[in-house]
């Protein structure tokens, strides 16, 4: 945009004052960008102001022609690093004869179009002035600056200010005001600034109502239950967290056992000097300031308790998020287990009070502090797959996450049913939500609505239309029908392997163009009315054909057969190499009356049918493994993946069906080979890795026949290392690209997000095509 500069003579100077304006778009409140303008500003001898308003920073400078030229030379290169423009508009400005540059407050906005500040990691110079005994912040739990602390968490709402924040409540003393008003200083117009003397405080709650009421004595009071093998509950930016000794067995067992959670991976938080040997990619992420939780190779972090990770090659690793959490590891002096504060299936608990009482029976000691959090959100979980970060769960310093994803009306998407996340379209923005959960439970239902009510009054969105997934009985689908008759709004429903490809086409910028939408996963509601998860989708942002898919199988038991996947097992033995050999099979590992019943169902084909590549998983670990039970959803697939030797040969066919239409990938082959392979013996790892191959050889021969079209690996499935790295390495010649996921997750936690975009499609081709 070209700038008119408006000039006046000023009898004092000795050349033209000018006046130029400009609006900074895209990720550019929260992280320390006014200051650094007041700095550049001031450095130039101009005069002016900066403001976060809802469309990002408005910035109005005065000065000689020279330095306002110098001024737009150096604006982009003076921000922080964490800062993203996507825009800089230059307008014409009058001058108003300012006297100073000054960074002035705004007043809230309803609908924000600038993106919402994420929660930030401690930082070095932060922690540095925790650990100086002569600094005035020593041990100070709370300690922050520009380039750290909470952001998101803390948010009533935008633009991004103190007085708009839970940090409202803390009036700062003599000598934070002077920080906060000093542009040399870091924490100049720091939101979160805070010392002992005016912010935040701490202090220790036993159970049994003990109380140490300064942060040293709580911190030492914690370390104290920890050496003890207890568990601490500590709240901490988004929410409660549960800690305990990380190297002690009999610990993890305890926590394992009143967490309800019996074999789910529990994270653990070290210091950047006991991460041992691991891989420099999961190091950079592991440093990353969004400080999300890194899956490792066990083997890289010595001394850990086997429990955290049973069957698993890999542990969640995360750095400390405050210093509150630094003063812990470094008292206690061993990796500590920090995982979401809730019994295993309720929602996190973020509120004192609550905290008190829903985490009673598990904490031995809590750690509470005194500044509101007004948004809970878990930690992020992030992978490294074939070199690049694959975000697992999008949550705290990852979400909100903003959208490539332009739309003009307001929309809201409310995701499946697990691993549930939203996304909204205000007409300004669009932006995918932090990580909710499963909602199996009636208080995880609970704070889905809450959540959906906070994010849409944040985003000032109110929607004219609900998006929801095909399937009619997701508690997402009944909200989302429920809310559109209250509020005289519509629905549209999406299916929901489109809406996966859909969100890997906005996560490569593909919304445009036709891709081969490879969508591997677990359940997905199809448009026949069965249970789909092993699909090839011809897809556009707004239509979808079924070309290929796994051949269908039934699942005896229907949901008993997720949480069982012996029975699947037995379904597709029986028709691959006959009851007898089913009945063989699993005689001494499932009482003979349940075996029997099962393998009668499935020779008669009753039972949900499904084409699930998720489910083909649980079969083969089933098989493999010898897993007759899941612990968790995901979990047989999660360990068939570890068990694999990245040096055995060989593979198992998963022929390709021509004579089925839509094509058909037929497992019977395959289901006959990994029998055969157990009557001899072959090594577990090598069955593994032979499954793996088959997968990635068949995706590749189906891609082949469709090679004018890029691809989309999507769904669950593709969180799986080797699976994907197998799959990448197949399609290396493939003539058009492959878009593999990375910031929206691959499960269903990015389900929204596509749900979006189809949405967003859908309702501009209505339009283009006007009324019928």
């Amino acid at each position: 945009m070209t700038a008119t500069d408006v000039t006046r003579r000023d009898p004092q100077a000795t050349g033209d004052v000018v006046a130029a304006q400009y609006r900074l778009e895209g990720h550019v409140q929260g992280i320390g960008v006014r200051p650094a303008i007041v700095r550049l500003a001031s450095a130039l001898s101009l005069t002016g102001s900066v403001a976060n308003d809802a469309g990002g920073v408005l910035i109005h400078v005065e000065g000689s022609r020279n330095a306002v030229a110098e001024f737009a030379d150096r604006l982009i290169p003076s921000l922080p690093a964490a800062a993203r423009v996507d825009a800089v508009h230059r307008t014409p400005a009058a001058v108003s004869g300012a006297s100073r540059f000054e960074l002035r407050l705004a007043p809230g906005t309803d609908c924000p179009a600038t993106p919402v500040p994420r929660d930030l990691a401690v930082c070095e110079a932060c922690l540095a002035e925790v650990a100086d005994p002569h600094d005035r912040r020593s041990g100070y739990a709370f300690t922050s600056c520009t380039n750290c602390g909470p952001r998101y968490t803390i948010i009533h709402r935008m633009p991004y200010e103190r007085h708009d924040t839970s940090m409202q409540t803390f009036a700062l003393c003599e000598r934070c005001s002077r920080e906060d008003t000093s542009p040399d200083d870091r924490r100049f117009h720091a939101q979160t600034n805070a010392c002992p003397d005016c912010g935040p405080q701490l202090w220790a709650e036993a159970t049994r109502g003990a109380i140490h009421g300064n942060t040293s004595a709580a911190i030492s009071a914690a370390v104290d239950v920890l050496q003890a093998g207890g568990i601490v509950a500590l709240k901490g930016i988004g929410g409660y967290q549960l800690l305990c000794d990380a190297t002690s067995v009999e610990a993890v067992r305890r926590l394992r056992d009143r967490k309800q959670r019996r074999s789910k991976p529990l994270p653990v938080m070290l210091t950047p000097a006991q991460t041992g040997a691991i891989p420099q990619p999961e190091r950079i992420a592991f440093s990353s300031p969004t400080n999300p939780i890194v899956l490792a190779p066990a083997c890289c972090i010595p001394g850990l308790a086997s429990g955290l990770s049973p069957g698993l090659d890999t542990v969640g690793i995360m750095r400390p998020t405050t210093p509150l959490h630094h003063q812990l590891l470094q008292q206690f002096g061993r990796p500590l287990v920090v995982t979401s504060g809730n019994v295993e299936g309720e929602p996190l608990a973020y509120d004192n009070a609550a905290a008190r009482q829903s985490l009673s029976t598990v904490a031995d000691l809590f750690l509470h502090h005194d500044r509101d959090i007004v948004r809970p959100i878990d930690d992020s979980v992030v992978r490294i797959i074939a070199d690049r970060p694959v975000t697992i769960r999008a949550g705290r310093g990852l979400a909100p996450l903003p959208l490539n994803l332009e739309c003009s009306r307001p929309l809201l998407a409310v995701g499946g049913h697990q691993k549930v996340a939203v996304a909204l379209c205000n007409g300004k923005q669009s932006v995918l939500g932090p990580h909710i959960g499963d909602l199996d439970t009636l208080a995880a239902r609970e704070r889905f609505d809450e959540q959906v009510r906070q994010l849409l009054e944040l985003y000032g969105c109110r929607p004219e239309c609900i998006v929801h997934d095909l399937h009619p009985d997701y508690v997402t689908t009944r909200s989302a029908i429920r809310q559109a008759k209250e509020q005289g709004i519509r629905t549209l429903a999406v299916q929901h392997h489109h809406a996966h490809v859909a969100a890997g086409m906005l996560e490569q910028g593909w919304l445009d163009r036709t891709v081969l939408g490879v969508a591997f996963d677990g359940t997905g509601y199809g448009t026949d009315g069965t249970i789909w998860g092993g699909e090839f989708l011809l897809a556009t942002a707004s239509r979808f054909k079924r070309v290929a898919s796994l051949r269908p199988f039934v699942l005896p038991g229907g949901e008993q057969a997720v949480r069982q996947p012996w029975r699947t097992a037995v379904a597709l033995v029986s028709e691959s190499c006959g009851i007898d050999r089913a009945m063989e099979l699993f005689d001494r590992r499932v009482p003979r009356d349940r075996l029997q019943q099962t393998a009668a169902v499935a020779a008669r084909g009753l039972g949900p049918q499904t084409t699930s590549m998720g489910r083909l998983f649980d079969a083969a670990a089933a098989l493999i493994l010898d897993l007759d039970n899941a612990g968790f959803e995901g979990e047989p697939a999660m360990r068939l993946e570890a068990a694999c030797d990245p040096a055995a040969a060989g593979t198992y066919e998963l022929a390709v069906d021509d004579s089925a239409a839509p094509l058909r990938l037929d497992w019977r082959p395959l289901i006959q080979q990994i029998v055969r392979d157990r009557a001899a013996d072959v090594p577990r790892g090598t069955m593994a890795t032979r499954f793996h191959r088959a997968i990635a050889t068949a995706v590749a021969r189906i891609v082949a026949r469709f090679e004018q079209y890029p691809v989309v690996p999507c769904g669950g499935c593709f969180q799986n290392r080797i699976l994907s790295e197998m799959i990448a390495e197949q399609l290396a010649g493939h003539p058009q690209p492959v878009g593999w996921p990375g910031q929206i997750p691959p499960n269903d936690g990015g389900l929204a997000a596509g749900q979006l975009a189809v949405a967003a499609a859908q309702l501009s081709d209505t339009e283009m095509e006007g009324p019928r």
